[in-house]
């Protein structure tokens, strides 16, 4: 007889780096955004934005109440579902984004082509908000698993 494991299982672990991954993405737009405009950061400010964005991401996480998670179909996929969700919410941020940088570029024209820039912001909502929705999702469609019908 084999003694049960200890420590955190291995989708328990998936889902901690899953909640950090938003936080990194923050970090590397915020570097993309300054590499556009042509801002040079030192190292020390760098480790700001870092410890910054760290203390945010605890802050909100331990601010959050929990909320009810969704019903699902029994057939649902959790990463399919949260594509499309991450998908729709690109779409709104590359909008917005694609005005706020058009609107920019007449103040202070960047190095870099706005479709670029556009794509950039695009991607890293996109990378955030599945990250974001994939947890939870996963967590909806096991507990519905687990739960006995009816």
């Amino acid at each position: 007889m084999t003694a049960p494991p200890r420590g955190p299982r291995p989708l328990q672990i998936t889902r901690r780096l899953l909640s950090l991954a938003p936080t990194l993405i923050a970090v590397l737009w915020v570097a993309g955004v300054a590499r556009f405009r042509g801002y040079e950061l030192a190292p020390r400010e760098w480790a700001v934005v870092v410890a910054m964005a760290f203390a945010l991401h605890l802050v909100v996480s331990r601010g959050q109440r929990p909320r009810p998670l969704p019903r699902l179909r029994p057939d649902t996929n959790p990463a399919t579902l949260a594509a499309m969700a991450a998908v729709l919410f690109t779409g709104v941020a590359a909008a917005i984004s694609a005005l706020i940088e058009w609107l920019l570029d007449s103040a202070e024209p960047p190095t870099t082509s706005l479709g670029l820039r556009v794509l950039w912001h695009a991607s890293c909502c996109f990378g955030a908000c599945y990250c974001t929705f994939l947890p939870r999702l996963q967590s909806a469609v096991a507990n519905q698993r687990r739960a006995p019908p009816g």
